[in-house]
């Protein structure tokens, strides 16, 4: 069984990318230079390579797990948010809250392609086997979309909610974080049965599931802080405290 060994996130008030190491119990510096607004993030840990999007340089960027070999991959964006992975298909999505835009490229940044338009988005999760994408729309419609991977079929799948950003899957439930709700939640993949997980007053932002442990990891905002709980909300404990604000989260895995 794979292992979490590291804890990714971004910081766009300083602005950084850093990761929590759970052997050492130390805080790094990932990235510090040449980043205005980095937000989403994401990690293949098969291939060693951390992604990012930067809405400041508008560009989506990746590296290795040491932050060496810096690479531009798409650039001339508008404002890209959250990324995510198709490590079956060497895809990477993200969304832009800008141009409106769900987009995707190879991983090497290759074939860009625009697959969503008209929907502005925040978080983005990828269910693969099933052929769906899910992402946040907390600017217009205050709900989650789902589709399929290639753009078709469009539904609105929760709403009237707040200002959720971060969302992230775990077998037949999708998750997100609504900051203003001051809570996470979620649902079946259909939008039904919302149930509240969260409701602990962290601020959440982003969010990311370990499943082999069956953790739920999330950000807190206004707390500056890196919580962790059961998957079901209970059991919640503060992982990294007090290094900036901390926004998209990635786990790194061995």
């Amino acid at each position: 069984m794979k292992h979490l060994k590291r804890i990714y996130w971004s910081d766009t008030t300083k602005p950084g990318l850093h990761y929590y190491d759970f052997e050492s119990e130390t805080v790094n510096d990932f990235v510090v230079h040449g980043l205005i607004s980095p937000l989403g993030i994401a990690v293949d840990s098969g291939n060693r390579k951390v992604y990012w999007t930067d809405y400041g340089t508008h560009t989506v960027k990746r590296s290795d797990i040491e932050g060496t070999n810096i690479e531009i991959l798409v650039e001339n964006l508008l404002m890209p948010r959250h990324i995510a992975l198709d490590l079956h298909n060497n895809k990477i999505y993200w969304t832009d809250s800008k141009d409106n835009l769900v987009q995707t490229a190879n991983m090497d940044g290759s074939e860009y392609e625009i697959l969503v338009k008209d929907i502005p988005g925040a978080g983005i999760a990828l269910d693969i086997n099933q052929g769906k994408m899910y992402w946040a729309d907390c600017f217009e419609a205050k709900g989650n979309y789902r589709a399929n991977i290639d753009g078709t079929d469009i539904e609105l799948i929760n709403k009237h909610l707040k200002v959720q950003v971060g969302v992230t899957l775990h077998e037949n439930k999708i998750y997100w974080a609504d900051s203003d709700a001051d809570k996470i939640q979620r649902s079946n993949l259909d939008g039904s049965s919302v149930e509240d997980v969260i409701t602990k007053g962290t601020g959440p932002r982003c969010l990311a599931i370990d499943p082999h442990s069956l953790k739920l990891y999330w950000t807190g905002l206004e707390s500056d802080t890196i919580y962790r709980s059961n998957l079901d909300g209970t059991n919640i404990n503060e992982v990294v405290k007090g290094f900036g604000e901390p926004r998209g989260i990635a786990l790194y895995f061995e």
